[in-house]
């Protein structure tokens, strides 16, 4: 259909960087050089991207910080339709093929690495890690007071993803921060660990997702503070947020992950058919990840 011929011309896209014949390059500091290169043509290459879709940020102007942006980008944001509950199933089986790993008709976990099999292998049951998969409110309903005090949360696929139903449960609602590996109390096979909290500012139990998506969780919590700013409720004894505010340790921390992880180009793609497809609105920190800069607090 129209969603997979975009989604495979964009991933052809996306793949596509320049290269130089071996024979151009003789010496050692000519290969490092190369690679520099292709670094700086994959960042143009996806600078471009956002440049891309300067008409939706049309009415933001790149002289605002802090609140006066935050307030505009939330403005912008939450204005997008809210889908049901029941049509997250299929919006993974589109949005999360394609990651490493996994074939193109599979759907990857973001807590094990394990690729499920849409809809075969929805939970349902589980006992253990790699029995089934489920819908993860990234952000926990719960932080919020529940499901049905979602103002919209409750079923937005910037921060809900396919995760396997055991870690899940694992994870509960514990905030995210740094956990030592020699510490934890559990580990999911994909490296997500749950113990001790390392980040400054927290001693409680933290969950760490695994590595290679720290940064795109990260980008989904600035985005739900943002696209919710002051509309969720405060619930007593959360210790990562208070309503839509993030607290200012796990802030901290989110933003050395979203620093140290770069967009992905899984997460480029994603956002783009999110905002084509499903929910018409954007992540404004994966198409323009210097904003975060831009707003001091969260």
């Amino acid at each position: 259909g129209p969603i997979c011929s975009r989604r495979s011309m964009m991933i052809k896209t996306a793949s596509m960087l320049p290269s130089k014949p071996a024979w151009a390059w003789a010496a050692a500091v000519a290969v490092a050089v190369l690679a520099l290169s292709v670094d700086a043509a994959a960042a143009v290459e996806r600078e471009e991207s956002f440049v891309g879709n300067s008409s939706y940020y049309g009415g933001i102007d790149p002289s605002w910080r802090d609140d006066v942006l935050k307030t505009a980008l939330h403005k912008l944001v939450n204005n997008h339709t809210q889908l049901q509950y029941g049509d997250l199933w299929k919006a993974f089986s589109v949005l999360d093929e394609h990651m490493p790993g996994c074939s193109d008709t599979a759907v990857k976990g973001m807590y094990s690495g394990i690729c499920w099999t849409y809809p075969a292998q929805q939970c349902g049951n589980y006992k253990r890690e790699g029995d089934c998969y489920n819908r993860e409110h990234s952000w926990p309903k719960s932080w919020w007071g529940g499901f049905a005090k979602g103002q919209g949360a409750q079923t937005d696929l910037f921060h809900i993803v396919p995760v396997d139903g055991y870690v899940n449960a694992r994870r509960s609602n514990w905030p995210l921060g740094e956990v030592d590996p020699a510490q934890a109390i559990y580990k999911s096979r994909d490296g997500a660990l749950l113990g001790p909290c390392t980040s400054p500012g927290y001693s409680g139990t933290c969950f760490r997702p695994p590595v290679q998506f720290l940064g795109f969780f990260a980008r989904a919590y600035f985005y739900v503070s943002t696209s919710y700013m002051g509309m969720l409720e405060c619930v007593q004894g959360t210790a990562g947020v208070c309503g839509s505010n993030i607290a200012p340790w796990m802030e901290a921390q989110l933003r050395l992950w979203h620093d140290a992880h770069p967009v992905s180009d899984h997460e480029v793609l994603m956002n783009q058919l999110i905002y084509e497809e499903l929910q018409h609105n954007r992540n404004p920190f994966i198409d323009n990840p210097h904003w975060v800069d831009l707003i001091s607090d969260f």
